[in-house]
């Protein structure tokens, strides 16, 4: 099972830009043009790749390289991920990213912290949090996503769009809820799950939201609502850096019971073609960012 991030309606909703996709481990990936032209890198859909644990994972490197891919670069889902042994072997480069935060139901019954617990109760008092069907909500859900860009700056090539919501709107395991302030919508939470696995996938708050910490009640309803799921990845800190005292890490983590690490693998499928691409930007490649020639 490759997981909700395994998904080629999910990843198709991603391209944009000149990207196609192609089939990779059981899931997919998709093919970028190179920054400077001349050619293809591979990647993993925004924000992991879902990867069938269960095949071979020299699967699909020959066949990213026969289609002229240079590189190939994966953050594999923690949660569904080809096996990580074999990818440390095998990769050129492999950099921990990111704590994922998680509820592990092996682990444990849910048991937020004293401090999301007290919380939860002030927001349950002041909010009411309802599943909803994301097309009934998409005008309201995209003015709040627009907030979202404007206050925490994201930049336009991590932006997701209209393209994508459509796709999400489709989906009959997106679990999406909406928390109400006085009976307006002032926050909405969308989950991904295959039934085994569920990862939080996007959410958004007005400011009335903030105020009422519509963000507590809505985690505790969704963990609530995936119940049947034997884990939940919550996800970790904004952007790039592991930062455990980032104030959505700590929200996240009063909710986990568990930890999962994410990683960074990269592939070089053609030396001579991404040395090229390499030298074109310009970027020095001790950087430590992979794809080197993206690192701008």
């Amino acid at each position: 099972m490759s997981g909700p991030y395994g998904r080629r309606s999910y990843v198709e909703s991603l391209t944009r830009d000149g990207c196609r996709v192609a089939p990779l481990w059981g899931g997919h990936v998709l093919l970028r043009p190179l920054p400077a032209g001349g050619g293809i890198d591979a990647a993993s859909a925004y924000p992991m790749g879902g990867f069938d644990a269960t095949v071979d994972p020299a699967e699909g490197r020959e066949t990213l390289r026969a289609a002229g891919a240079v590189a190939l670069s994966v953050v594999a889902d923690p949660l569904n991920a080809p096996d990580a042994a074999w990818l440390a072997a095998h990769a050129d480069l492999r950099r921990r990213l990111k704590t994922h935060y998680v509820v592990d139901r092996a682990a444990g019954p849910f048991a937020p912290s004293r401090h999301h617990r007290y919380e939860i109760r002030r927001a349950q008092r002041q909010v009411t949090v309802d599943r909803v069907a994301l097309p009934q909500v998409m005008a309201r859900w995209e003015e709040l996503y627009g907030q979202l860009v404007v206050r925490h700056r994201i930049q336009a090539g991590a932006r997701l769009g209209t393209p994508h919501f459509a796709a999400l709107a489709t989906d009959p395991q997106a679990l999406v809820l909406a928390a109400r302030v006085a009976g307006e919508i002032a926050a909405v939470s969308i989950w991904l799950s295959d039934g085994e696995v569920a990862h939080n996938h996007l959410g958004a708050s007005s400011e009335a939201g903030y105020a009422a910490g519509a963000g507590y009640a809505l985690y505790a309803a969704a963990i609530e609502a995936l119940s049947g799921c034997r884990v939940l990845d919550l996800g970790g800190a904004p952007g790039l850096a592991d930062d455990p005292s980032h104030g959505l890490a700590r929200f996240k983590r009063g909710f986990a019971n568990a930890e999962r690490a994410t990683w960074l693998s990269g592939f070089i499928l053609d030396r001579a073609g991404y040395d090229a691409a390499v030298a074109v930007s310009g970027v020095d490649p001790s950087s430590g960012y992979f794809p080197a020639y993206r690192g701008r």
